[in-house]
């Protein structure tokens, strides 16, 4: 992220503690609150560009998908949704803090959904979204939709036999390019932020 640090003659004077003059933090440090780590069923486009699993596939954990043993996922580029379910307890709210869901990292965007509400996009470090509206009593449904670029399947692509190409692109990459990372990597984890304007 970027800041604006401003200097400026008179202001608000330092609080005062223990006899030392400090600041308030500007960025509170987050507060652990759980970690998301039931299984995520991940759905991948499946049509003949794509070439994406034909049927959800479980990840017990999260890894990167250009290391997977399966070529349809390794070769895979477009949108993967992930889905799991996490209880009440282990996003309750606290006061005076937002809770956050933080998605560790992503490979290469990413949109949130929370019980089917859109909570925000992530593109870039750290890969967070505010979901304190969004939380609920009971289970809470966590969707995280991926993106990645076109690369991986282009590389795929030139691996295949040329009738069974469906890339015809030249200069971009070939079969000696290596394959990005990909996917939803995590940790993910849910965190709470001390609300600032309390």
């Amino acid at each position: 992220g970027s800041v604006f640090v401003v200097f400026r003659k008179s202001g608000k004077p330092a609080v005062k503690m223990q006899g030392i003059e400090a600041l308030q933090a500007n960025f509170p440090e987050p507060e652990p609150v759980s970690d998301v780590k039931s299984p995520w069923t991940v759905t991948f486009e499946s049509d003949a560009i794509k070439r994406g699993p034909a049927q959800p596939v479980t990840f017990t954990e999260l890894t990167d998908w250009s290391k997977n043993d399966n070529a349809q996922i390794r070769h895979f580029s477009g949108t993967a949704v992930y889905k799991t379910t996490v209880q009440e307890a282990t996003v309750q709210k606290r006061k005076g803090s937002k809770l956050w869901l933080d998605l560790g990292k992503v490979g290469v965007m990413a949109k949130v959904k929370i019980n089917g509400e859109y909570a925000g996009g992530v593109w870039t470090y750290p890969y967070r979204v505010e979901i304190t509206p969004f939380v609920k009593a009971g289970q809470n449904e966590i969707e995280v939709e991926t993106v990645n670029t076109w690369a991986n399947r282009i590389i795929g692509d030139k691996m295949l036999p040329e009738a069974e190409r469906k890339l015809h692109l030249s200069g971009i990459a070939n079969r000696a390019s290596v394959i990005q990372e990909s996917g939803l990597l995590g940790p993910v984890k849910i965190i709470a932020i001390k609300n600032n304007s309390n």
